[in-house]
C-alpha cells in the first residue's frame, strides 16, 4: 500500500541535472517530460537515511533498548539481511535490498496546473518549451577558496531555484518491520531539515521535515 510524504519548503530549492542553457544558466533543476520540476526519490531517500543512521549513531548500539543500530563509521555494508543492521535492512545498500521505497515528490495537487502553465509557453493550440521557464528563478554564486576563504576570481555561476512552495510523492514498506521502526522511521523524517544542493546557502530548509502519513 502507498502512503505520501510531503515537502513543505521554507527556501527555496534546486536538485540539478548537470546541464545548463548556454548564456543564461550553468546548472537547471530536475524536470519530468512535462516539464514540472520534482524532486526525486533517490534525494529524499537518502537524506532520510543519513539522517536516520545519524540518530542511531547518536544513540549508540542498542537505540532505546529496542535493538536498533548501525554498522560501525567506516565499516563495510552488511551483506546478510537477517543480520544487517537497522539503515542497511530499512534503506538497503548493493547488497541487501531496500525495504523503503520512496517515489519523485511533485508540486501539491492544487500547484501543479499553475506550474504546467508556467512551464511553457506557446500562441493558439501551438505550444514550445520555453527558452528558460518562468517557473523558477535565477540565482548567482560564487565559489569560494577553501585556503583563503574568500571568493575564487573568475567563478561567478547562475543556478536555477524552484520556488518555496510544497512537493507531495508517494512511498511504501516493502516487508513487514516492528512498531518501534516504524516510529523511529517518522521520528528520522521529520529530523530531516534540508533537502537538494547548496543547502549551505540557506537553499533547500524544510518545515517540519519530512511529514510521512502514520503507519498501519
Amino acid at each position: 500500500m502507498s502512503l505520501v510524504y510531503s515537502l513543505e519548503f521554507r527556501s527555496a530549492f534546486s536538485v540539478f541535472t548537470g546541464l545548463g542553457v548556454a548564456g543564461l544558466v550553468d546548472r537547471t533543476v530536475v524536470r519530468t517530460a512535462s516539464h514540472l520540476p520534482y524532486v526525486p526519490g533517490s534525494t529524499v531517500k537518502g537524506r532520510w537515511r543519513w539522517t536516520a543512521e545519524r540518530l542511531l549513531r547518536g544513540a549508540g548500539r542498542d537505540h532505546s533498548g529496542h535493538g536498533m543500530w548501525v554498522h560501525p563509521l567506516g565499516a563495510s555494508h552488511c551483506k546478510d539481511r537477517q543480520n544487517a543492521c537497522t539503515v542497511c535492512r530499512l534503506f538497503g545498500n548493493p547488497a541487501i535490498p531496500s525495504t523503503l521505497q520512496v517515489g519523485d515528490a511533485l508540486p501539491a495537487a492544487e500547484l501543479r496546473a499553475l506550474f504546467e502553465q508556467l512551464a511553457t509557453r506557446g500562441e493558439g493550440h501551438r505550444r514550445r518549451k520555453a527558452p528558460l521557464p518562468v517557473d523558477t528563478e535565477v540565482r548567482p554564486g560564487v565559489a569560494i577558496s577553501r585556503v583563503r576563504g574568500v571568493a575564487q576570481a573568475d567563478c561567478l555561476f547562475f543556478d536555477e531555484a524552484v520556488p518555496a512552495v510544497t512537493f507531495n510523492g508517494p512511498w511504501m514498506l516493502d516487508g513487514e518491520i516492528t512498531s518501534e521502526e516504524k516510529i523511529f522511521l517518522r521520528a528520522a523524517a521529520g529530523a530531516v531539515e534540508e533537502l537538494g544542493a547548496r543547502r549551505g546557502g540557506g537553499r533547500g530548509g524544510l518545515v517540519g521535515g519530512i511529514v510521512v502519513e502514520v503507519l498501519p
